[in-house]
């Protein structure tokens, strides 16, 4: 108990100063200060000054603080589940701040002490049982050990408890406590777990109808009500379709909870009449009809409230099928066991199996032609990869005196980059390397075009620029939305040779020893103009020198903050692998290197050729 601090009669303010010296030092031994000194009026303020901050802590704390008696004490040496029986049959409050009863509901203590725990914790909840027993078994003490209570209105309230227990002479006499109330955080926990659980039914529902062929789809919206209705505790889940021409309605999908009777075998070919043209209106326009209980059914809505009569329905919700503007039927879950209150999250649940249910149907409809559709274009642009495949070479001749290695990626599962050759019976091998613009079917077409006019002019011995200027002739004609960068190259083995000709194409890199040199000779590519006379060049090549020919696929690469790589960033790339000897190994560290800037991504189609010259 607090000492009393009541001023001494006859004064007024009842500060220090105003008691006399006999009255201070009896009080001060109240409270428990012996041995008093000459300063024994400081000690005497100092305490007194403790004493206000704890009762004005207590006063003000926005925490419950709660003392409970035992009488008589418990025996700590009983059983435990002995001892949490009788703690919770008898244990009294006996000491509360205002704050602990305004928690349940109390204007203030006084009103709540001398309850029994029994009174607000309930037995048969587990957390209160475990909280109980860790009390005890921790030594008669417990930090933030939650509790399920409930207040003067009967609803539930969670509150987290640290408490201590004051064992005298074996037995428990009192516990001091204090308590927060996480009522609020708890509910908002149990509403974020059941949008997330919401969220991922609706994802694995969405996942399902996507997997399903469209000859599963009763079986998908089957697996849809069934799961749905379960998570809205509903006893029945139905699909209810317009049929002849919209003039009959029938069941046409149901799932029933255990114990819930099947109904659909009964509900079809109804008359539109028998759900009144008005209800059916308001559906569509309000988008849900609520009936709570039958007797939320206007009088004047006979109609209705027989539909909901003849499934046997206490309660029930329906939202419409649209697709588009046409109406296809509803869907609707229904309470028959017991009257339940549907809620707007089960309203939100219905119109999102509504929308999915639609999306079903229409897939349905249309799945099949576009099926169709696809397969006939697969196989075609199947046809067209292999058709591309024989007309971009991977095998080069085997020489003594040179090494050809390519690369080759489509931007789409087609593209119009083109590498081939033609090896004559001298050994000479003429080479065309090049670019089509645009992707896909269209620049795959124009690349074979190019590929078969190559090899039948390679064929006569034609020098490169006049090979060119027969590309212009051959292709013009067929072609008129496409341009082509390209580079003709005649390699002699014997006498070390490469005579070339420019179309537009990105030079050709020599790399000999540490040197890098751009090969002259740069023109405008194909198909642009009518008149563009183009020309040969030559190089005389060295036994270690390196050629490169490549796209501009390969340096106009974006990364994810939007910078380019560029030719001089691809170039230092060359560069920086051209000691690797192996011109395969040496192609695939450089596109490995470019694939590691932009990040994986690429959004051309991407060719590359090496010529070593090894002797």
């Amino acid at each position: 108990m607090l000492p009393d601090k009541s001023p001494v009669p006859g004064k007024k303010t009842g500060k220090i100063s105003d008691f006399p010296r006999p009255i201070l030092r009896g009080r001060l031994e109240t409270i428990g200060v012996r041995n008093l000194g000459k300063d024994w009026h400081l000690e005497y303020r100092k305490r007194l000054e403790e004493i206000e901050r704890i009762e004005g802590y207590i006063t003000r704390t926005p925490e419950g603080i709660w003392c409970y008696e035992l009488e008589p004490p418990v025996d700590v040496s009983l059983p435990l589940e002995e001892q949490v029986k009788i703690l919770y049959e008898t244990a009294r409050l006996t000491h509360c701040n205002d704050t602990m009863a305004r928690m349940y509901g109390y204007r203030n203590a006084e009103e709540i002490k001398g309850r029994l725990l029994k009174d607000f914790l309930a037995f048969e909840n587990r957390f209160n049982r475990i909280g109980l027993s860790e009390f005890i078994r921790s030594g008669y003490k417990t930090h933030d050990s939650e509790s399920v209570e409930v207040d003067t209105g009967g609803k539930r309230k969670f509150f987290l408890n640290t408490a201590l227990g004051i064992i005298e002479k074996g037995r428990l006499v009192r516990a001091w406590g204090v308590q927060k109330d996480v009522t609020f955080l708890r509910s908002a926990e149990r509403r974020l777990k059941r949008t997330l659980e919401l969220e991922s039914l609706l994802s694995e529902i969405a996942r399902n109808f996507l997997r399903t062929a469209p000859s599963g789809t009763n079986e998908a919206i089957h697996f849809a009500l069934s799961r749905l209705g379960k998570f809205c505790d509903a006893d029945r889940a139905y699909v209810f379709l317009y049929t002849h021409s919209g003039l009959t309605v029938s069941n046409t999908h149901e799932w029933c909870a255990e114990g819930a009777e099947s109904k659909m075998h009964r509900l079809q070919n109804l008359t539109v009449e028998e759900l009144r043209k008005e209800s059916l209106i308001l559906l569509r326009s309000q988008g849900f009809l609520l009936m709570n209980s039958a007797d939320e059914v206007p009088k004047s809505d006979e109609s209705l409230r027989s539909f909901f009569l003849r499934l046997s329905s206490r309660s029930g919700v329906v939202t419409p099928l649209l697709s588009n503007e046409d109406d296809l039927g509803f869907v609707g879950f229904d309470s028959v066991r017991g009257q339940k209150l549907w809620t707007q999250e089960d309203i939100n649940v219905l119109k999102l199996v509504s929308d999915l249910i639609v999306l079903a149907f229409d897939r349905k409809k249309k799945e099949a032609d576009l099926n169709d559709f696809y397969e006939r274009m697969n196989h075609d642009l199947e046809l067209a990869r292999l058709t591309q495949r024989s007309l971009v070479a991977r095998d080069f001749p085997s020489s003594p005196f040179y090494r050809i290695e390519s690369y080759f990626r489509p931007f789409e599962k087609v593209g119009g980059d083109i590498i081939t050759y033609i090896q004559h019976e001298t050994g000479v091998v003429d080479i065309l390397f090049g670019d089509v613009s645009g992707h896909g079917i269209s620049s795959a077409m124009v690349s074979g075009m190019a590929v078969l006019s190559f090899r039948h002019h390679a064929k006569t011995g034609i020098s490169p620029a006049d090979g060119i200027q027969q590309f212009v002739r051959d292709l013009k004609p067929m072609v008129v939305e496409h341009h082509i960068a390209a580079v003709w190259a005649r390699f002699f083995p014997l006498e070390r040779k490469l005579v070339y000709s420019y179309a537009g194409h990105p030079p050709i890199l020599l790399f000999r020893g540490k040197e890098m040199q751009e090969l002259k000779g740069m023109n405008l590519p194909l198909l642009i103009f009518d008149s563009i006379e183009y020309f040969n060049e030559s190089v005389q090549l060295q036994t270690g020198d390196r050629i490169v020919f490549y796209s501009d696929g390969m340096y106009e690469i974006f990364n994810a903050q939007g910078r380019i790589l560029d030719l001089p960033g691809f170039h230092s790339i060359l560069l920086e692998h051209r000691n690797v000897v192996s011109p395969e190994e040496y192609i695939e560290q450089v596109v490995s290197e470019v694939f590691s800037f932009s990040e994986g991504s690429f959004g051309d189609d991407m060719a590359m050729l090496v010529l070593d010259i090894t002797a």
